[in-house]
């Protein structure tokens, strides 16, 4: 079984999230958003970025949480934006 473990979102304030290895970066998109009550429809105006030496860095959501190494208390922004490509 996969491992569960807790990741902060930050997108204003910060809340926690339950996720596991094997999950999609996209799945966990759209759970964040839930916590905000925002409604997936809206899910392709954001994306998903964490720091990583100072610097934020865009997630790519067709990788698993294992793929992107998050790790248990990782804080993951969810932030307003255009997805890979995108204007």
């Amino acid at each position: 079984m996969p491992q569960q473990f807790e990741i902060e979102i930050v997108h204003g304030i910060d809340k926690s999230l339950v996720v596991t290895e094997s999950e999609s970066l996209q799945q966990v998109k759209l759970d964040a958003m839930n916590l905000f009550d925002i409604p997936a429809t809206e899910a392709n105006q954001y994306v998903l970025r964490i720091k990583v030496q100072g610097q934020e860095q865009q997630l790519n959501e067709s990788e698993t949480v294992e793929q992107a190494k998050l790790h248990p208390e990782q804080k993951v922004i969810l932030a307003a934006g255009a997805p890979f490509g995108g204007c």
